[in-house]
């Protein structure tokens, strides 16, 4: 049987969503249990009702304050959850080409993310911490199995 080797390099994707800061604190957790590094990327895609029509009708000007502003929310996500250590990332740009080009240049072990996205295979571990949210009869089905979720774990307190 071969043998596991800790995770090196942990990458976090975070899409700014309600899954962000439990996206965080798996990630984070695992690069300290791992003594990895913890990188945080947000992915922006292109605007298509931009196109063309950027401010001061620079589009690489938009790219690097889309870039900033997104560093900003990540650096401010990391600080809240206590992942100083983190390393951020954004990239703006078609979603597959950006996270490939991330996971080329810092070629992460495991990534963690919050929802399952088409672009995320690669040479690592994946992480995904929820699944996709349930179309027509199975939204009605899982109603029903939180309803009773929660009764049960309300008679249990």
């Amino acid at each position: 049987m071969p043998e596991l080797r800790p995770y090196r390099r942990v990458l976090a994707l975070i899409d700014f969503d309600d899954m962000d800061c439990q996206t965080v604190r798996k990630a984070l957790l695992l690069a300290r249990l791992n003594r990895a590094e913890l990188d945080l990327l947000h992915l922006i895609a292109p605007d298509a009702d931009l196109d063309g029509g950027y401010p001061n009708g620079n589009p690489r000007d938009a790219k690097h304050r889309l870039e900033a502003a997104s560093l900003q929310r990540l650096a401010f996500l990391a600080a809240r959850l206590g992942a100083a250590e983190a390393t951020c990332h954004a990239r703006h740009g078609p979603l597959r080409q950006g996270f490939l080009g991330h996971t080329g240049e810092r070629q992460p072990d495991l990534v963690v993310t919050g929802r399952p996205h088409a672009y995320l295979s690669g040479a690592h571990d994946l992480l995904i911490l929820s699944s996709s949210k349930p179309h027509g009869r199975g939204k009605l089905l899982a109603w029903i199995l939180r309803f009773f979720n929660a009764r049960s774990s309300m008679a249990s307190c």
